[in-house]
């Protein structure tokens, strides 16, 4: 199939680039009060990428030279500019128009990244930067940061994901689950402070289905019964050894609760875009559960206030250990069945779900 032309070509020909859906609202001085400063970096590796592509406010970092150079360099578009760094801000500046149009708050307007001009991907090879992430395919990243040794990233203060750049398949992954992934983390940042990996991870899960086709869909990921006691809640969600895995309890809450949500919002101008290989961006028009989903983490937005008050601590600046702290899985679980609540879905399912305690022992 013949690549089709580039949706931002003449873009990058004219050096414009389009206004940012989702930028910062005005500042107002409590939200400056209650947001974490901009950390200056030399992180050397970062440093390292000396290439950026730059699309509706996304900016994408890369080099094709050194450890971290891409694994790949097709450009069948032949515009200069690798296909998996164009599909990169492509797909994010999809799905984030999804996200804000569908009521997802823009982490740029949360207080939090209230410091931050913009969202960045950095393709890093993960074994050089980490290694204790080597393994892993996308990284996302809660602190905002600068780079004043960067000669290419104008010393703006940003938030970002990370893309490893060296792991063979990773495009493949760009053009399908790692985008909407990592990116709904940010968004998870910018509604609450509460990091337990079963609700990162498997609600991050749930998130991928923005842009993929609803016949790929297995029937087992939407059909796994809530938990309908203790015992299932601590072993299927809190203490699951495996956070990815927790996507089959909230891919059954937005299965129970796709026939209350609003209509699913997709701007016209982002049905046709395609891939640099052609292939559609969104693959179907069904996000099951979304409306439940923001409910959740609107309930999470005020709990994690309520808590900072509580406990005394500095707004939007948890120690690690109290944003990972098992103590808040009941607060995390009690807003997941007030929200649950709220959609008066009255099936025996439900109502043994919501009768649970998530503060009893097991």
């Amino acid at each position: 199939m013949p690549a089709k032309k580039s949706p931002w070509k003449q873009l990058i020909a004219g050096g414009a680039i389009a206004c940012v859906l989702g930028a910062a609202s005005p500042v107002l001085a409590q939200d400056l009060q209650e947001a974490p400063a901009c950390r200056a970096s030399r992180n050397p590796h970062r440093l390292e990428l000396e290439q950026k592509f730059e699309f509706n406010g996304i900016r994408v970092f890369y080099t094709q030279s050194g450890p971290h150079a891409l694994y790949t360099n097709v450009d069948l578009n032949r515009n200069g500019v690798p296909d998996i760094v164009e599909d990169a801000a492509l797909h994010l500046d999809t799905v984030r128009q999804i996200f804000n149009r569908n009521g997802f708050r823009d982490p740029l307007r949360s207080t939090r990244f209230r410091r931050a001009e913009s969202i960045d991907i950095d393709f890093l090879d993960f074994g050089t930067y980490s290694e204790e992430n080597a393994k892993k395919r996308g990284l996302s990243f809660s602190g905002v940061v600068r780079y004043p040794g960067s000669r290419n990233r104008d010393d703006r203060c940003s938030i970002s994901i990370g893309i490893n750049s060296t792991m063979r398949g990773n495009h493949e992954r760009v053009k399908d689950y790692l985008i909407p992934h990592e990116l709904f983390h940010l968004y998870q940042y910018g509604y609450t402070m509460f990091r337990a990996s079963w609700f990162l991870e498997g609600m991050a899960k749930w998130a991928e289905w923005v842009t993929l086709a609803e016949n790929e869909r297995s029937r087992e990921m939407w059909s796994t019964p809530l938990p309908s006691s203790q015992k299932e809640l601590n072993e299927r969600v809190f203490f699951n050894p495996n956070p990815y895995d927790v996507r089959h309890f909230w891919n059954r809450l937005a299965e129970l609760a796709k026939g209350q949500d609003a209509p699913m919002i997709i701007p016209e101008e982002l049905r046709s875009r395609r891939f640099a290989d052609g292939t559609p961006v969104i693959r179907d028009q069904v996000w099951r559960g979304h409306s439940l989903m923001l409910k959740i983490l609107q309930e999470l937005d005020e709990d994690d206030d309520k808590v900072t008050r509580e406990k005394n601590r500095q707004p939007n600046q948890w120690t690690n250990e109290d944003q990972r702290s098992v103590a808040n899985n009941p607060i995390l679980m009690r807003a997941v069945q007030r929200a649950v609540g709220s959609f008066r879905i009255s099936t025996p399912e439900v109502m043994r779900f919501l009768a649970l305690d998530p503060a009893s022992p097991g």
